[in-house]
């Protein structure tokens, strides 16, 4: 199979956002080598504006949940952003191997997100981030649920979901829900950006918007 296939297959199954737990550590594992090369020829931005969002509301040595860490892509933004202690969880044990290359994380281990409460004490940490993966989640309420029990209160949560899912699942109303339950208070959600506009097969008809909130 060509590389311009490979990556046209590769897009088909992101844009479908599968939420089967199996088949999306399948998929990652057998990406995470290409993984960073591929997202940087697609001008794929989110893990930089995410860490920007997230970074002024944070101390130096602020601990930092990365929900979803993949290869490293928000840990490597974070860095630049500042000093920070990262800690990270992912399904694709391929991704997690990459990720602890690039030397910013702390801690890292296999979790399946879909299966919560997470493995993470309460009040644990300082921030919680998770960056283009609640696509993959069934329950994407139940995962933010469970970051505002880890994350201390004052502590910050950054999140994203695409525009297309946003609309599909009312997901301006979830956000407001968990708000009006007390956990937390909503921050900033931001005007829809670019997702992955080098892929044809998301350019200006799919983007993403980046949330902020403060636990309560």
């Amino acid at each position: 199979m060509a590389d311009d296939d490979r990556d046209q297959d590769k897009a088909f199954d992101l844009k479908s956002g599968a939420t089967d737990s199996g088949a999306v550590s399948d998929y990652y594992d057998d990406w995470a080598k290409s993984y960073d090369e591929t997202l940087k020829s697609w001008n794929y931005t989110a893990p930089m504006d995410a860490a920007d969002l997230i970074a002024g509301h944070l101390r130096p040595g602020a601990r930092i949940l990365d929900v979803g860490c993949g290869t490293g892509l928000f840990s490597i933004a974070m860095r630049m952003a500042g000093d920070f202690r990262i800690h990270g969880i992912d399904i694709s044990e391929e991704s997690l191997k990459l990720a602890e290359e690039n030397g910013a994380y702390q801690r890292l281990m296999g979790v399946d997100l879909q299966d919560v409460p997470l493995p993470i004490k309460d009040n644990s940490m300082d921030a919680a981030a998770s960056v283009g993966v609640l696509t993959y989640i069934e329950d994407s309420a139940a995962l933010l649920r469970d970051l505002c029990r880890i994350v201390k209160s004052g502590g910050v949560i950054t999140f994203t979901q695409r525009t297309d899912r946003w609309e599909q699942l009312e997901f301006g109303k979830t956000v407001e829900v968990i708000e009006q339950e007390g956990l937390w208070t909503i921050l900033e959600i931001t005007d829809p950006k670019d997702y992955l506009p080098g892929n044809a097969d998301f350019g200006e008809d799919i983007r993403v918007i980046h949330t902020l909130c403060r636990v309560n």
